[in-house]
């Protein structure tokens, strides 16, 4: 595996489109297979297949119209046909920012990155609250 700047270019330009809502860029670099998978935030959120892109587009209708995340430590790897990419990015939200994790995983349909797998999380303490 080797350090890959064009995917990580890649989540970079995706973060701008988010924060522009460029639904666009989403239905061009979103895999239409059955077998993509999207984790989000919240516990109901598991998404399956082309339904995937469709639900990150109303994730950013719902948010207003934009939902702007700002790059972290971004990580970008490739093997061969597959890449993926680890970051930390920050939610812009009015009242206050929110760290997010974002694991996004692309395969190379027809010569061009595709997402098959994204999965945003919140982190929360091991410990409890006073304990």
């Amino acid at each position: 595996m080797e350090r890959s700047p064009e995917l990580r270019d890649l989540i970079l330009r995706f973060y701008a489109a988010l924060a522009d809502g460029d639904a666009s860029f989403i239905d061009r670099h979103f895999s239409v297979a059955e077998d993509v998978r999207g984790i989000g935030t919240d516990p109901d959120e598991l998404w399956r297949g082309p339904g995937v892109a469709e639900a990150w587009k109303e994730q950013v209708r719902a948010m207003g119209g934009r939902m702007p995340l700002v790059a972290g430590d971004v990580e970008a790897y490739v093997e061969g046909t597959v890449g993926w990419v680890t970051d930390g990015p920050t939610l812009q939200l009015e009242g206050g920012a929110v760290g997010v994790r974002l694991t996004a995983i692309f395969h190379q349909e027809q010569h061009e990155w595709k997402l098959v797998h994204v999965h945003g999380s919140v982190g929360v303490p091991n410990e409890p609250p006073g304990g």
